[in-house]
């Protein structure tokens, strides 16, 4: 039997150079977070958890006639410190002592046994978070900057 198939021919391969040994893929684009132009001490986000949740945990102790107290006081503790840390790393992009430190002065602050929004630590937290007196400010301003 005789065979009617051509072989081709070699085909041609291009052949790229070596990778160095220290090359990196490129990073990938990055998201802009939100107030990422904000220079304040907490990210707004971050004063928003510290004032939510004080209320939210201690504006019910004369329901329970302070009994839960101590309770509220290590659950608005725990509770504070991851939400902070992660606000604080993702969006305010700071180190990890700087988020850690952060979010553990936040938390120590929800664990007060008192509350804190009607006092002067609730307005220091306001003034380091870069809040308004009214929500709707800051909005406005973040849309004015883009």
């Amino acid at each position: 039997m005789s065979s009617s198939v051509q072989e081709n021919p070699a085909v041609p391969v291009d052949v790229l150079p070596p990778v160095p040994k220290d090359a990196a893929l490129p990073a990938p684009p990055r998201e802009p977070a939100p107030f990422e132009g904000l220079n304040t001490f907490y990210h707004p986000a971050s004063g928003v958890v510290i004032l939510a949740l004080d209320w939210l945990l201690f504006g019910s102790d004369l329901m329970t006639d302070f009994l839960a107290l101590p309770v509220m006081c290590v659950l608005g503790f725990l509770a504070t410190f991851p939400l902070l840390l992660m606000i604080q790393r993702g969006w305010s992009r700071n180190s990890w002592a700087g988020s850690i430190g952060k979010a553990f002065l936040g938390a120590f602050m929800v664990g007060l046994p008192f509350p804190i929004t009607g006092t002067l630590l609730g307005a220091a937290i306001l003034a380091l978070a870069g809040l308004p007196h009214h929500p709707v400010d800051a909005v406005k301003k973040a849309i004015l900057r883009k």
